[in-house]
């Protein structure tokens, strides 16, 4: 952390550099969302009433958001059809669009239940094994470009993680585990998580520091980072009322947890360097502010910082010596790790958290039963619905895959993004209509290899199984041996889990390399001697015995998971010019640059 959090420590906060521009400007636009709902729901209370279908859903996310819109007078958006349903869901549980074969046996079924054994097939599949790998492997940032990690490391995170998503090993198991790991980084599942975010230069206590927000961000829903430095006080009241009321105190005694904990590291390869750490746990000890004269590191000196663990949320204190196996026990125990976890699982299938952003909880604005002050808006758009959310996790034992499975099932999932009224920004909130997303850059590559029939096998060091998709790949380094793939998904926003971020914006240059990279252009090529693959998809629908419009139709269904209308069909003809590889390449070419094929709808 900058030393500037020294000086700012004396006035209020111009600009903490734990919250950058762009984070500030994210929870601006949150903090409107919240304003914009509560506005409207006072000045419709009591307008309206609940009809009896709203109250006889099934499903009770169902019966909670449709009947506050209801009360409310908000017009909810029709429901999806078929084709959207078939290719979100698709997208969503993993993280690619469906072949053209599952595409029209789903679209042609005349099932009442086929969207709920759709669900069912994609959540046994092991590409959503692959997909949630990559949703939790992008949380925890483990990455072999960390100088504290290899591949042996690397990998071994990678793997116990794909297990544990495979099996749907119950959430708050995996993560005790992961607090309390103690070993060798190369061998120890869990360790590589504390390796990734220990402060390599500066003193043990800027490790614990960095790693104890780290915990509260990804686990608990809220940053600590900046009562790291300063009390909340004249700092955070443009930010979040709830740690404006915590000082640094609290801090160090939620980051005494780990304050036994301690790094030896070393290498075996003096020329290489390979790195070695072992993460090990003292029997003694607690957390100090003394650190060495020669390297303070980058916090305000830790003044009068002598104290033992206190979990922040309750004022809990450890049972026994373990204080890291402690930690785990009552973070994981505490119903807003549930809550929490729920709350991002939310995030990413509707677009915006019931507590939005996920990992930016204000607790002095989330509890109905007590009003935050002045014009301060409700953070919780949703609280019964949260909380019974929470029940339902917990009910299943901290397993995945139910709550996916119920998310996904409601009708409230299964909205459509277009909207026929005239759309208000406090609409957001009452999730009135599908949220539709650029699909990120592995979901891009992944979809695109399926649409042109082009999959090709990528080879990781230390993986013993040959990898096809982007969301198989173990961090973002790889796939190392083929630089085209890489270059490909970081122009699209990939990030590099250490100095970029991540994003799914949309660019000038992304766009450009969409269109122009050799990665779409070749592969959508009916040329055989100039595709990247002598059997993509325009080469098989323009050797196979079918008419133009067949063919038309085909390459719409293998690439927008659609049939196309006949607007559509009008044009395509019109621009019937040529050889028809030709003529193909050109049509699939566009259509992997529609909006309908980059964003999720």
């Amino acid at each position: 952390m900058p030393l500037v959090c020294a000086g700012i420590a004396l006035g209020a906060d111009p600009g903490c550099p734990r919250y950058p521009n762009a984070m500030r400007s994210e929870y601006a636009a949150a903090l409107e969302f919240d304003k914009e709902f509560q506005a409207y729901r006072a000045a419709a209370r009591g307008k309206y009433a609940v009809g009896k279908r709203t109250v006889e859903k099934v499903n009770f996310i169902d019966q909670r958001l449709f009947s506050k819109m209801e009360a409310d007078g908000v017009t909810p958006a029709a429901l999806s059809s078929d084709s959207e349903f078939l290719r979100r869901v698709y997208v969503d549980l993993t993280g690619r669009i469906p072949t053209p074969e599952a595409a029209e046996a789903f679209l042609n079924s005349s099932d009442a239940e086929k969207r709920s054994k759709l669900i069912d097939s994609l959540l046994e599949s092991s590409a959503y094994t692959d997909q949630f790998t990559t949703y939790f492997a992008n949380k925890f940032k483990v990455t072999r470009s960390h100088e504290s990690i290899g591949n042996l490391g690397r990998n071994t995170f990678y793997e116990w993680l794909r297990k544990s998503i495979a099996d749907d090993r119950p959430y708050d198991d995996f993560v005790r585990e992961l607090i309390s790991a103690a070993g060798e980084v190369d061998e120890v599942p869990g360790t590589q998580f504390f390796a990734r975010w220990m402060d390599v230069v500066g003193p043990i206590q800027d490790s614990w520091d960095d790693i104890t927000d780290k915990i509260t961000t990804t686990f608990l829903g809220f940053k600590t980072e900046c009562i790291s430095c300063h009390h909340g006080r004249a700092h955070l009241e443009k930010i979040n009322l709830y740690l404006t009321r915590r000082t640094r105190n609290q801090f160090w005694a939620q980051s005494a947890w780990l304050s036994r904990m301690y790094f030896v590291r070393w290498s075996d390869d003096n020329i290489g360097f390979r790195p070695r750490v072992s993460i090990n746990d003292r029997k003694y000890g607690s957390y100090t502010g003394a650190v060495p004269a020669t390297n303070p590191g980058n916090r305000p000196a830790r003044v009068g910082a002598v104290t033992e663990p206190t979990f922040l949320l309750t004022g809990e204190t450890p049972q026994n010596g373990n204080w890291r196996q402690e930690y785990g026990r009552i973070l994981t125990a505490d119903r807003q790790f549930a809550r929490a976890t729920v709350n991002h699982l939310w995030a990413y299938f509707f677009g915006h958290g019931i507590v939005d952003p996920p990992e930016a909880w204000d607790f002095e604005r989330t509890d109905p039963k007590r009003p935050p002050p002045g014009d301060w808006p409700l953070q919780n758009s949703h609280p019964e619905l949260l909380e019974e959310l929470a029940d339902a996790f917990i009910q299943n034992g901290y397993r995945l895959k139910p709550l996916i499975r119920l998310l996904v099932s409601t009708e409230a999932y299964q909205l459509s993004s277009k909207y026929e009224g005239q759309w208000k920004p406090a609409f957001v909130k009452y999730f009135a209509r599908h949220e539709a997303r650029r699909l990120t850059a592995e979901e891009i590559y992944d979809s695109l290899i399926t649409a042109t029939r082009t999959e090709q096998p990528m080879v990781v060091f230390g993986i013993p199984r040959v990898l096809r998709y982007a969301n198989q790949l173990p961090d973002p380094t790889e796939p190392s041996t083929d630089f085209r793939i890489v270059d490909f998904m970081n122009n699209l926003g990939r990030g590099n889990w250490l100095t970029i971020d991540r994003s799914s914006e949309p660019t000038i240059l992304g766009l450009l390399y969409s269109m122009n990279d050799a990665q779409n252009v070749y592969r959508t090529m009916g040329n055989a001697s100039a595709a990247i693959s002598s059997r993509n998809r325009v080469l098989e629908i323009d050797s196979s015995a079918t008419d133009d419009e067949e063919a038309v139709r085909r390459l719409f269904l293998a690439t927008l998971s659609r049939f196309p209308n006949e607007e559509e069909l009008a044009v395509t003809r019109k621009y019937r010019v040529g050889a028809r590889a030709q003529w193909l390449s050109d049509l699939q070419w566009a259509l992997v640059n529609k909006l309908d094929f980059i964003f999720n709808r």
